[in-house]
């Protein structure tokens, strides 16, 4: 997840999903003159800059983006021009966030981040302890995807399994949830958020081929970093064999090319802090 560049080409799906969520849930938040606003996950920061900084509707004191990872965040720095946005590495999973940061942003986004995260309560104390009393926050992340789904199979491979030894760190904590609306409510209403919107949508996204697919796994795979070199070309046949099971691949009329029809979950997350 640290190839920046990459991601920042192959995000495809992510930026479809949130200029979804944007366009239909922004109007949600309540703006307010010299507001301070967060990004949590900001990865390659194309989606902060691009995406949601020119949606926001008035002048903003400052928009910071937050990633775990040290090359998103240098990427994202040096693709902003923007005096009023900068970005800044921070794990969301930590204990001790800085004091600096407890009740500054009136506003916090995540984009596609938190279904990484597995201290769940842990992060979402977080993001109340840094919102302002009176501060709302956006949030739209994956409920499930067929990609966890391979990950847990190729991690049982004996294959693969000794690249996999921590495969469970990257499987969405919801993804095996009936109902993970209801979970996610429960918990954001014990650390003391008013919620307002906790819903799934479910969607789909076609990758016009194969290779372009292949890209957008690689952009996000946690494991090749674990995988010698001279069988991530095998690795990647096998998740693209799981993917033909699944029965996603379907032909290209155009071209007799395969592309990959994928079906998920998106959970999206409306919430605020109560004034004092």
């Amino acid at each position: 997840m640290n190839q920046a560049i990459l991601y920042s080409k192959y995000n495809a799906l992510q930026k479809t999903d949130v200029n979804f969520v944007l366009e239909n849930y922004l109007r949600l938040i309540n703006w307010r003159e010299n507001d301070a606003i967060l990004d949590v996950g900001c990865g390659s920061g194309d989606v902060t800059t691009k995406l949601l900084l020119p949606r926001i509707p008035c002048a903003f004191k400052k928009l910071v983006g937050v990633d775990l990872s040290e090359e998103m965040v240098r990427f994202a720095a040096s693709q902003n021009t923007h005096p009023n946005v900068s970005f800044c590495q921070m794990n969301i999973e930590r204990k001790d966030i800085p004091e600096t940061l407890e009740e500054s942003f009136q506003h916090i986004f995540s984009f596609y981040a938190l279904h990484w995260i597995q201290e769940q309560r842990q992060a979402f104390d977080n993001l109340y302890k840094m919102l302002k009393p009176g501060g709302d926050m956006l949030l739209t992340f994956l409920a499930s995807n067929p990609i966890f789904h391979i990950y847990e199979n190729l991690a049982s491979n004996t294959k693969w399994m000794d690249y996999m030894k921590n495969a469970q760190k990257f499987i969405n904590p919801y993804q095996h949830c009936e109902q993970p609306e209801r979970v996610l409510e429960r918990l954001m209403q014990e650390v003391g958020f008013s919620i307002h919107l906790c819903t799934v949508i479910e969607r789909k996204y076609v990758y016009s081929d194969l290779d372009v697919f292949r890209k957008s796994v690689i952009a996000v795979n946690p494991f090749l970093g674990n995988i010698p070199e001279n069988m991530h070309n095998d690795y990647l046949m096998d998740f693209i064999s799981e993917v033909r099971n699944l029965n996603f691949l379907e032909c290209n009329d155009n071209n007799n090319e395969e592309r990959v029809r994928v079906p998920y979950k998106l959970l999206v997350v409306v919430a605020s802090k109560q004034s004092r």
